[in-house]
């Protein structure tokens, strides 16, 4: 008995050392191994060896994965077995061990991948966190709770994220001066692997581009305007195309509403100075903008009440010339109220006059009166000069 467990020890040694795939064979009709009659043919001889080769392949891949040769043999492995049949038996176990051992290495490594990958992206994230609230770590504590290969893929994660949003920064710089100078774009190989770098590049490019955009917009709209308030027919520049042409009419819409606006303020401003209308001869062969400045003549229901109020100020006693707030930036408002006040001052010299005479009031004080109105006349114009 252990002579036999013996050879059968050193017999699995042998295969095991051996390419189990060259050895691998079906019996030919010569083999005489199970010492059977004529009578058993190629194919009864194929079936025991599957069988047989089966029964070893299913133990070593058992084996295989576990690493463990002969765990699952006994005393009794084999002695049931000749010599060929044990070989047969022992080919299909190497074949088996092998490909159990491989299954172990392929899940292993699969782990190992999945766990790695886990801590990678992981890593990742946090990089990119700490990166836009500048709190990077120069060195990274490995988590107790984790696997080795996460811990190492969370590393590589970390600094790759870093890395990677350096090299964004620079990115979208470049693409903000290729958007200045360029309208197509075009992405350097070195941003054009990853996602956040081509990414980076294209926000540059595009931040750069609406930039240029606005800057012609507002010069477009700005000759729109300067067109518009000369009230000169409208004349798309052929460059101006899309938002452009959009930005030259609105430019030559606001133009024509200040025009408008400018002109009603002259027409206004006009009825200050004249008791009727009379239009401009600058106008004269401008209808729309003589219809303008006319609805700002007829506007101004300002002019009677401003009128006698200057007046009845002028012909007060120690009353001083004091134009209402609302006009005192209106130049003409405030020509005409001194007018007025002039003259209701002119019509309280008179009657000053008449009745100090009629009093029999010496001249002489007459004289000083008049001296002193001079005077204050005179400190109300400098005050209105200034």
């Amino acid at each position: 008995m252990k002579k036999k467990l013996a050879v059968i020890s050193t017999a699995c040694l042998l295969i095991l050392a051996s390419d189990p795939v060259s050895s691998y064979a079906t019996p030919d009709s010569s083999s005489d191994v199970l010492d059977q009659p004529t009578s058993v043919t190629n194919e009864d001889v194929k079936a025991i060896f599957d069988s047989l080769y089966q029964e070893g392949y299913s133990l070593g891949e058992e084996d295989g994965y576990a690493e463990k040769k002969f765990e699952q043999f006994d005393q009794t492995t084999g002695l049931d077995k000749s010599s060929e049949e044990f070989t047969w038996f022992m080919m299909g176990y190497t074949v088996g061990y092998k490909k159990g051992q491989q299954q172990k290495e392929e899940e292993l490594k699969t782990e190992q991948e999945n766990e790695m990958a886990a801590g990678e992206e992981e890593g990742y994230q946090q990089g990119v966190l700490d990166y836009k609230h500048a709190t990077i770590q120069s060195e990274i504590d490995p988590f107790p709770s984790k696997s080795s290969d996460w811990n190492k893929g969370y590393v590589q994660g970390y600094k790759k994220a870093i890395s990677l949003m350096d090299l964004s920064v620079k990115a979208k710089k470049e693409g903000y001066d290729q958007g200045l100078e360029n309208d197509s774009m075009s992405v350097p190989s070195m941003y054009d692997d990853e996602d956040v770098t081509r990414q980076a590049f294209t926000e540059g490019f595009e931040t750069a581009q609406a930039e240029v955009l606005e800057q012609q917009k507002k010069q477009f709209e700005k000759q729109g305007y300067v067109q518009g308030y000369h009230d000169l027919p409208l004349e798309v520049p052929a460059e101006a195309e899309g938002e452009l042409q959009i930005a030259f009419e609105q430019g030559y819409e606001k133009g024509q509403k200040q025009k408008q606006k400018d002109v009603k303020a002259d027409g206004y401003d006009s009825a200050f100075t004249y008791q009727t209308y009379r239009a401009p001869k600058s106008l004269q062969d401008k209808p729309q903008l003589e219809k303008w400045y006319k609805a700002g003549f007829y506007s101004n229901k300002d002019v009677k009440s401003l009128q006698q109020k200057a007046y009845k100020d002028g012909w007060k006693l120690g009353k001083e010339m004091s134009v209402p707030k609302k006009y005192k930036q209106n130049k003409a408002a405030v020509a005409m109220y001194k007018k007025y006040f002039e003259q209701g001052q002119k019509k309280q010299d008179k009657t000053v006059s008449h009745i100090l005479l009629g009093s029999g009031i010496v001249l002489t004080l007459v004289a000083l009166i008049t001296l002193w109105r001079l005077r204050r006349r005179k400190n109300e114009e400098t005050t209105l000069d200034s």
